[in-house]
């Protein structure tokens, strides 16, 4: 058995089938995803554990440069596969030696851990903690990668089919899903740059008029293009009248359908399109055989009350986030000074733009 760190194609290929198949794998560290990242000026690669030519475990990383500060990010994991979990020590021993010989200050990793039952096919039980010697101080330092902290968990074992849940919502939101489908509404999945372009805008439009920010579609074009290719993501419209009136962005985790981002046109009377879009994921998910529908943590207060409409419960994991200090008066310089960074999250898009 080997450590290897790679950004070669035809590894990220392997590690994408890999995480496409562990169930404690995230779209976090698909390579499109990380390589997302690079617009930044961000560097990526993967860390693999392997036996002649078979992936045990490992972790996508996010080498995060800002000027001459250096951090190492795993936005979700390490994973293993089941009956290989004593090789986490290992992992996580390599990812820190990694990280200290490639300079970086500091390295971050975020651990599924949880002993909620119903998500324990997508989560290690807490045990495993106290299996590992080092697992490094709690808690997240660098906010610059979204790292996985749960999961916003709509589970499917409480009925058999969508109409059968749908009898089981509250009587609002039951009642809005049935009066959306009275209208004549179109459904697509764009598929061509232009199209995607199109949708992506209406989901800018709504961040902008919410005053919270998202990706630009310039930024994230090759991503969602790339996963979209692969079938791993997907964007879904709503129009009515030939007029676009809903879309939204879903990652397919292979194991778990994921709500990114979307956005409506607000208007009286109000259509209820976040509805259409949401029904539609969870009607794709059941047809997909997945067991539930990850409807994604966060969002402001009235957008988490809209989310729990459909019956979803956030699921924090337990202290996901562990972290090593390799350069303690380096990091402590960025501490310093990261009170500008954020306050100010897009104009440090732009500086890093321009220093890449």
């Amino acid at each position: 058995m080997e450590m290897i760190f790679t950004k070669e194609k035809k590894w990220l290929d392997k590690w994408d089938k890999f995480v496409w198949n562990n169930y404690k794998g995230s779209h976090l560290v698909f390579s499109d995803w990380l390589q997302s990242y690079e617009c930044y000026g961000f560097d990526v690669e993967i860390g693999l554990y392997i036996d002649n030519g078979k992936i045990l475990g490992g972790f996508g990383a996010i080498i995060a440069k800002m000027s001459f500060f250096k951090f190492y990010i795993v936005p979700h994991g390490p994973i293993m596969i089941d009956g290989y979990e004593d090789g986490f020590e290992a992992l996580i021993n390599n990812l820190y030696s990694r990280a200290k010989k490639i300079k970086c200050c500091y390295v971050q990793y975020s651990m599924p851990f949880s002993n909620n039952s119903i998500i324990e096919l997508y989560s290690y039980n807490t045990e495993l903690k106290y299996k590992i010697k080092n697992l490094g101080e709690e808690g997240s330092l660098f906010k610059y990668v979204y790292s996985s902290y749960g999961i916003n968990w709509l589970d499917f074992n409480i009925a058999k089919s969508p109409e059968e849940l749908l009898q089981q919502f509250a009587t609002q939101p039951r009642r809005n899903v049935n009066l959306a489908y009275r209208n004549s509404f179109q459904i697509a999945y764009p598929q061509t740059e232009e199209d995607c372009r199109k949708a992506y805008s209406l989901i800018e439009r709504n961040a902008k008029d919410g005053n919270y920010s998202i990706r630009k579609f310039e930024d994230f074009k090759k991503t969602i293009l790339s996963l979209l290719t692969k079938r791993k993501l997907f964007l879904m419209t709503v129009s009515y009248e030939n007029e676009l009136k809903g879309a939204a962005l879903f990652v397919d985790n292979g194991n778990y359908l994921t709500y990114i981002s979307g956005g409506t046109k607000k208007e009286q009377p109000d259509l209820n399109i976040g509805y259409i879009l949401h029904w539609e994921a969870i009607k794709k998910s059941y047809n997909k055989g997945y067991k539930g529908y990850n409807i994604s943590m966060g969002g402001s207060i009235g957008v988490q009350k809209f989310k729990a409409k459909f019956m979803a419960k956030p699921i924090f994991f337990d202290n996901p986030h562990y972290h090593f200090v390799i350069s303690p008066i380096v990091f402590k310089l960025f501490l310093f000074i990261n009170g500008y960074f954020k306050r100010n999250k897009v104009r440090i898009s732009n500086i890093l733009k321009r220093i890449k």
